[in-house]
């Protein structure tokens, strides 16, 4: 293997490590692990050293072990193309946004699970245990496994109903996610009979005040921002010791009264959508109220303005002028400091997937509208100057 291949199997394998997964070395032309015994990293996983023992100066190619080890990570393998198309139809917002690898024969997609085993299938198997061939790897056929959606940050857990065959008879009406935010939404769940259920008229003053300016901050100024807003709403009872804790079936009663505010703006959209974007937002919160502010602010701000930067005139989708105008409002109120903007915000605010906005922010980075100062940590997202002219 030549050094740059080996240089990119090893940055590949210190990318996996940053992002909590456990891999491990197989040997090369082979699926066979390429050291004595891997079950102890079932456990534990290798070190920076160790990973660079493993792909520095060898022909090893790099496999995940899936399961608790790994954060949960699950594996649905798909064998062959048409079941993996067939499913990609069924549910094809997922098939847009959850990491994915081309194989030899059809299709790795990547999420969380609780499985903790290998299930089999018709068409391939659930793998929430054993390992899995990762990209830059060479299958022993010769093809080489390649990322088509890349991991990006935190993934979502997922009932394992959306990724089997008995999930083809359940009744279509039922959408993606729903599975995985049903129990938090359900009146009758267990965690609202356990835990203690926050009403508004119960809480002390100053815990009144808090909510309401939470919600004054994050009520939708135009349609088609509730995801985003919702999502900020969340942050903002991330952000308070008094809710900070709390499963998100102990807040429903708040979130109902975010809702009935914002239904002068929203329209007459039904409840549920609006719960259940908050569900499956709830667990999802990585950064507490903060910055969120200031990108409501931005994202007002460059809506109330069209071309009136000469970096706009570059670009021909609206969407792309927008986003420039997001980024050069955003440095207007952080001033000389960094400004940050995730791809998850990004897809909340376009309605597009999160390899799409970063897609976008690398082509502003080449064309020297913006430039990246700080990597995104498990704590801050990726910074950012706006330094076109």
């Amino acid at each position: 293997m030549s050094q740059q291949n080996e240089n990119l199997v090893l940055k590949a394998a210190l990318e996996y490590h940053n992002q909590g997964w456990c891999t491990i070395p197989i040997r090369a032309g082979t699926k066979r692990p390429a050291i004595r015994s891997w079950e102890q990293y079932q456990l534990v996983r290798p070190d920076v050293e160790q990973l660079k023992k493993w792909f520095s100066c060898n022909d090893n190619q790099i496999a995940v072990i899936c399961g608790k080890v790994s954060g949960g990570l699950t594996c649905r393998d798909f064998d062959d193309m048409d079941s993996y198309e067939q499913w990609a139809n069924k549910y094809p917002e997922l098939a847009k946004m959850l990491p994915t690898v081309q194989t030899s024969r059809g299709r790795h997609i990547y999420f969380i699970s609780d499985l903790g085993k290998i299930k089999k299938l018709g068409d391939g198997e659930l793998r929430g245990n054993g390992y899995c061939l990762l990209p830059p790897s060479i299958h022993p056929s010769g093809s080489i496994y390649q990322w088509l959606i890349q991991p990006n940050g935190e993934l979502p857990e997922l009932s394992l109903t959306d990724f089997t065959e008995e999930a083809e008879e359940r009744e279509e009406q039922h959408p993606p996610f729903i599975a995985s935010i049903s129990s938090a939404s359900s009146v009758s769940s267990v965690s609202s009979v356990k835990e203690r259920v926050i009403f508004y008229e119960n809480l002390d003053e100053k815990a009144q005040c808090y909510v309401n300016t939470a919600i004054k901050h994050t009520l939708p100024y135009k349609k088609g921002y509730r995801n985003f807003l919702i999502f900020l709403f969340c942050r903002w009872l991330k952000g308070c010791v008094e809710f900070e804790k709390c499963k998100a079936g102990q807040l429903k009663p708040l979130v109902r009264l975010w809702h009935e505010k914002a239904l002068q703006t929203i329209g007459t959209k039904p409840f549920d959508e609006t719960w259940a974007d908050f569900c499956y937002g709830w667990t999802r919160v990585k950064y507490p109220k903060g910055n969120g502010i200031s990108l409501k602010i931005a994202v007002q701000n460059a809506m109330k303005v069209q071309n009136h930067l000469a970096a706009e005139g570059i670009y021909e989708k609206p969407e792309v002028k927008l986003l420039v105008r997001i980024c050069f409002e955003l440095q207007a109120l952080q001033k000389t400091e960094p400004i940050w903007l995730s791809e998850s915000d990004g897809a909340l605010i376009f309605n597009v997937t999160r390899p799409t906005i970063g897609k976008w922010l690398s082509m502003l980075e080449a064309d020297g509208i913006i430039k990246k100062v700080a990597e995104h940590t498990a704590l801050l997202a990726t910074r950012y100057k706006f330094i076109a002219n």
